[in-house]
């Protein structure tokens, strides 16, 4: 196998040096077949109450702590408040019903493809990864 590059890693633990030592094996592993955790690309973020998480330490210093950040489309922030990612999704699903005006208006398509359009489109693009929003 023939790996140049590796995106979208989460590590989830709850204890700090866990976080800490998966991190390390990852580092590990990943060198053995050439790959390394880029510093500047990976980023941490902990829900925690300490103000200040452990640093977690990598080959070339220390990971960024942010408060939010993006994760397969979904905004994710620490405090778990999901507000940001509905308006988020709902906003995307708006330009998409904006760029499908002319099949909203076509006299050639029956009211149920537009509606089985809008299903597909709209309501998917709204509801995406809303099964791991908070209630």
């Amino acid at each position: 196998m023939d790996l140049d590059f590796a995106n979208d890693i989460a590590i989830v633990a709850e204890e700090e040096n866990v976080r800490q030592e998966m991190t390390t094996k990852l580092e590990e592993q990943s060198a053995q077949v050439g790959l390394n955790i880029s510093r500047k690309k990976t980023k941490a973020m902990g829900i925690t109450q300490r103000s200040s998480p452990q640093p977690i330490a990598v080959a070339q210093g220390n990971i960024e702590y942010v408060e939010r950040f993006t994760y397969l489309g979904s905004v994710i922030f620490s405090d778990g408040d999901v507000k940001a990612d509905i308006n988020t999704r709902l906003a995307k699903a708006a330009a998409v019903f904006r760029r499908l005006d002319n099949v909203w208006r076509s006299s050639t398509l029956s009211l149920k493809i537009k509606v089985d359009l809008y299903t597909s489109f709209m309501v998917s693009t709204a509801m995406y990864a809303s099964e791991t929003w908070k209630s």
